[in-house]
């Protein structure tokens, strides 16, 4: 079995050049046909930095086209039975690779598993997230999920979870999703409406309406540091999550779910982000607060 890697770039700095390294270290290298870089016009020297070595293909863009476009556009070229997606602050084992080979050869009936993710200091990280309501995102933009975790279960990232079991779940962080070719053939690509954030939601939603398995397996492990490009540009992100978070809203809600969703958003969403950065002190993160909340209203359309 042969597996296509996808990384998608935008300035990731020396972490791209490890996470590679680790692939190029892994026991399971022969099993890697090809790793595929999807560079959004980087300004920084990510690209140059790549170790050289013949299964490395770039795409590289002329302008940020976005997450989910640059995804497709890798996973467009994949060929083998196996493709995984995997951010660059991202480092695998020696064992990562050949641990999904072997739990996907032994389990057909499961088209996408996820790994337990590590943090760099070897804690484990929430890295899975169930299929939302609508009342679950009203009730996140009231803040009381993150206040009360234990009586409000959060929206999306299962973080009332231990995430010490393997178990079918609903998505896998698309930090690390490692998927048969087919499921692609089955229902298609990443939703390009979405620039960043919710299309491995949206996506793993259609795999499980078709009948699809996804499983979260703590056998096998990878370090994910989080540090995103995006947090460098905060404001930017937050209009990002939120403009996502509402496209998900239309396309999978009721419209009377919708409107709901898209009415807590700009209404008490933004004064519970603005008390919790006060009573946490976080006083130079207000800005960056009503920047991105302004930018969602001045592009209008979702």
């Amino acid at each position: 079995m042969s597996i296509d890697i996808v990384i998608v770039n935008w300035n990731s700095g020396d972490l791209l050049k490890k996470c590679v390294e680790s692939i190029l270290a892994s026991d399971s290298i022969d099993a890697v046909s090809q790793i595929l870089i999807v560079d959004n016009d980087s300004e920084d020297q990510s690209i140059s930095m790549l170790p050289e070595h013949k299964s490395i293909k770039l795409i590289l863009n002329q302008s940020n086209l976005g997450f989910a476009k640059a995804c497709n556009q890798g996973f467009l070229k994949c060929r083998s039975d196996y493709v995984l997606l995997l951010n660059p602050d991202t480092l695998l084992f020696k064992e990562t690779l050949r641990g999904c080979i072997d739990y996907m050869d032994e389990n057909p009936k499961t088209g996408i598993m996820g790994c337990q993710l590590l943090d760099e200091a070897g804690k484990i990280t929430a890295s899975c997230a169930r299929f939302p309501r609508a009342i679950d995102f009203v009730i996140h933009g009231t803040g009381l999920s993150r206040l009360f975790p234990k009586v409000f279960r959060p929206a999306t990232l299962m973080t009332d979870w231990n995430h010490e079991q393997s178990r079918m779940v609903d998505q896998v962080m698309g930090a690390f999703m490692f998927m048969r070719l087919k499921v692609f053939e089955q229902i298609g690509y990443f939703d390009e409406r979405y620039f960043v954030y919710f299309e491995e939601l949206d996506f793993s939603l259609r795999y499980k309406k078709a009948g699809g398995n996804i499983y979260f397996n703590t056998e096998v492990k990878a370090i994910h540091s989080g540090m995103g490009t995006t947090s460098k540009v905060k404001a930017f992100r937050l209009f990002l999550n939120v403009r996502s978070r509402l496209q998900y809203a239309r396309k999978n809600f009721s419209f009377p779910g919708f409107v709901g969703v898209y009415l807590s958003t700009f209404s008490f969403e933004i004064l519970s982000r603005f008390f919790l950065l006060v009573i946490s002190g976080r006083f130079s993160e207000i800005k960056d607060l009503f920047r991105g909340y302004g930018m969602l209203l001045i592009r209008k359309k979702i």
